[in-house]
C-alpha cells in the first residue's frame, strides 16, 4: 500500500451542513462555470450552490460557503471527515498524510465512500486494508505503537510489559510477527520466569499472534510455550522470549525435582533446542554463585527442550553426568543410590591416601554411600564418563583407578573388590611402591585376611614364587599367598613343601637355617612403604 502525503495548504474548512449526495439537474442553466477564476458549480438560476457535493466525471467535489470549490483540504460534515484533493477531487481509497482539525500531522485514511477511517468517543478504530490492520484515533490519524486489549496507548517507560498489541511504523499491526525491542531503559524490570533483569539481555524479542496478540505468560507461574514455524520458544509473564536458561515452572524452587528448565539459545534467536549442547551461564535462582561470577557450565536439552539434571544420561553415545541445576560434571562424581546427583570433586582435591581411608574417617564426602564415577576432566572438549583403567593426577601423585562397563568404580563405598587379577579400594587400584617392585594387600574379604602380593601394575603374584625386592629383600609366596619377607643375602630354599634360610658361605652340613614363617619372619618385615593396603591395620 502507498500512501499519498498531500500537506494541506488550505486548513481547515469546517461546514455544518448536512451530507447531500445530490445529482446534476437536467436543465440547459445548470452546471459548472470558471468565468472567475474559481470552479462554481450554478443552478438553473444562475446562482452559485454552496456546502454542497456535485459530481463530475466518476468524480465528487465540494463546493464550500462562498460556492468556490474546495481544494486540498480536510471537510467535517457532522460526524464524518473527508478529505479534497488538489484538483478538488473527493479522495477514496486513499492514504493522505495532512493534519486535523487540532492542526496535528498525520495520515488518514479516506475510504470508498470518502469517509475518513475514524474511531467514536475517544476509541480507537482497527480496520483492515489490504490485508492489514491499522488503527485509527476519532479524529481519523492513524496511530503507532504498543495498545493495551481496550486500545489504549501504552506510553509508560516500559510500554512492551502491558501491551497486547504493537503497531509498526507504517502504522500495520504485528500479526504472526517477531518484534526487536530495542529500547530498554535503565530500570526495565525483571522476569520471574526468566529469573534475570531485562537490562541484561542481549536481546529482546516480543511475538504477536495472528490476531495481533502478544504471546505472554498468563501468570509467573508457567512461562508460555509456542511453537513458530515449526521452532518452540518460551515468553515469560511479560511477553518476552526467554533467552537461554529458564525455569518452565516458577512456583518450584530451580534445584527441585519438579523444576523444569528449559534452555532457549541466543545464536538462534531463542529457539527451544532439542538435542542441544549450550555452554552458558546459570540464571540467579538457579545458581546465585555462578550467575555473580559469570560461571559457564555445560548444559544439554532433550528433544521436548528441557534441560537434563539430578542423573546420568547418554548423549550421542556417551554418558555424563549432570547436577541438580543441570551443570554437566567432570572429575569425581558420586551419585545417590537413587541415581540422582551426590557431590563432584577436582580429581587433583584428594591424595591417594584419601581414598584408601576408611568410610567413616574418609574426607572425600559421600564416598562410602553413594557410586563413584570418573568424568572427562577436559571440560571443553569432552566430560563423558570414563570406563576401565586410567591415570589420575592426584593431589600428591599419578595413581590409576579401575572403573566397570557401568563406569561405576571398582571396590565403591570403601570395599575392596578384584577385577582381573588386581585388587581396588574406591576406584584406586593398589600397586606396589614402584622402587619396591612389590608389595602387600591384605584381602580381607576372606576370614581374618590373608595377605597377597601385588607388583608396581596391581597384579596379584599368583602360585608359589620367591622374588627379589628393590631393596634387595626376600619375598615368599606360597599358593598364591604371601609367606614372608626376609633380608638374607642368599636366596631362600625350599624343602620338603617349606622355605628355610640359606646361607651358602657356611659349612655345607650348616648351610639351612631356621625354617621361614609368617609368625617368625613375615610379621616383622611389614614396614608402611611394602604394605599397599590393610584396612585392619
Amino acid at each position: 500500500m502507498k500512501k499519498r502525503s498531500i500537506v494541506s495548504q488550505a486548513g481547515l474548512l469546517a461546514v455544518s451542513a448536512l451530507f447531500i449526495w445530490a445529482s446534476p439537474s437536467t436543465a440547459n442553466a445548470e452546471g459548472w462555470d470558471n468565468s472567475s477564476g474559481e470552479w462554481r458549480y450554478l443552478d438553473s438560476a444562475n446562482n452559485a450552490v454552496s456546502e454542497a457535493w456535485r459530481k463530475s466525471g466518476e468524480a465528487w467535489y465540494y463546493l464550500g460557503d462562498d460556492g468556490n470549490m474546495v481544494k486540498d483540504s480536510i471537510l467535517t460534515i457532522g460526524d464524518n471527515t473527508y478529505y479534497l484533493n488538489a484538483d478538488g477531487a473527493m479522495a477514496a481509497n486513499s492514504w493522505i498524510l495532512t493534519k486535523d482539525e487540532d492542526d496535528n500531522e498525520g495520515w488518514f485514511y479516506f475510504g470508498s465512500d470518502g469517509k475518513a477511517y475514524k474511531g467514536k468517543e475517544g476509541r480507537v478504530y482497527a480496520r483492515e486494508i489490504e490485508g492489514k490492520k491499522y488503527l485509527f484515533d476519532e479524529s481519523g490519524v492513524m496511530r503507532k505503537g504498543f495498545f493495551d486489549a481496550e486500545g489504549n496507548a501504552v506510553e509508560d517507560e516500559s510500554p512492551f510489559k502491558s501491551a497486547v498489541y504493537y503497531f509498526g511504523d507504517d502504522g500495520a499491526m504485528f500479526a504472526d510477527q517477531w518484534m526487536s525491542y530495542s529500547q530498554v531503559g535503565e530500570n526495565p524490570g525483571y522476569s520471574e520466569l526468566a529469573q534475570r533483569n531485562y537490562n541484561e539481555y542481549e536481546e529482546m524479542w516480543l511475538y504477536f499472534g495472528a490476531n495481533g496478540r502478544k504471546y505472554a505468560a498468563k501468570s509467573t507461574d508457567n512461562s508460555k510455550q509456542r511453537e513458530i514455524n515449526g521452532k518452540a520458544y518460551l515468553f515469560d509473564e511479560n511477553g518476552v522470549m526467554i533467552p537461554q536458561l529458564s525455569i518452565k515452572s516458577a512456583n518450584v524452587a530451580a534445584t527441585s525435582s519438579n523444576a523444569k528448565i528449559k534452555y532457549g539459545s541466543l545464536d538462534t534467536d531463542g529457539e527451544l533446542k532439542d538435542g542441544y549442547w549450550t555452554f552458558t551461564v546459570p540464571n540467579q535462582e538457579m545458581s546465585q554463585k555462578d550467575y555473580d561470577t559469570g560461571e559457564r557450565s555445560w548444559f544439554r536439552t532433550t528433544k521436548d527442550g528441557n534441560v537434563i539434571k539430578d542423573k546420568i544420561a547418554t548423549v550421542l553415545g556417551r554418558k555424563y553426568a549432570f547436577d541438580e541445576i543441570g551443570r554437566m560434571q567432570t572429575g569425581f562424581v558420586v551419585m545417590l543410590e537413587d541415581g540422582t546427583f551426590g557431590i563432584k570433586f577436582d580429581v587433583d582435591e584428594w591424595t591417594k591416601e584419601d581414598f584408601l581411608t576408611k568410610g567413616t574417617e574418609s574426607p572425600i564426602a559421600a564416598i562410602d554411600r553413594g557410586n563413584l564415577y570418573l568424568f572427562g576432566t577436559d571440560e571443553l572438549n569432552d566430560g563423558s564418563m570414563i570406563t576401565g583403567e586410567v591415570t589420575v593426577s592426584l593431589r600428591d601423585s599419578n595413581a590409576v583407578f579401575g572403573f566397570k562397563d557401568t563406569g561405576r568404580a571398582i571396590g565403591e563405598k570403601c570395599t575392596l573388590a578384584k577385577s582381573g587379577g588386581k585388587f581396588y579400594f574406591n576406584g584406586l587400584r593398589l600397586d606396589a611402591d614402584v622402587d619396591l617392585h612389590y608389595g602387600l594387600v591384605r584381602d580381607n574379604r576372606v576370614g581374618h585376611g590373608e595377605y597377597v602380593v601385588v607388583d608396581a601394575n596391581g597384579k596379584v603374584v599368583t602360585g608359589s614364587k620367591i622374588l627379589r625386592d628393590g631393596e634387595g629383600n626376600w619375598i615368599i609366596v606360597e599358593n598364591s599367598k604371601f609367606v614372608a619377607r626376609v633380608s638374607d643375602g642368599d636366596r631362600p630354599r625350599k624343602k620338603n613343601g617349606k622355605f628355610y634360610h640359606y646361607d651358602s658361605s657356611a659349612n655345607k652340613n650348616d648351610r639351612w637355617g631356621a625354617e621361614i614363617t609368617f609368625a617368625t619372619d613375615g610379621a616383622n618385615n611389614l614396614d608402611a612403604d611394602f604394605v599397599v593396603f590393610d584396612k585392619e591395620r
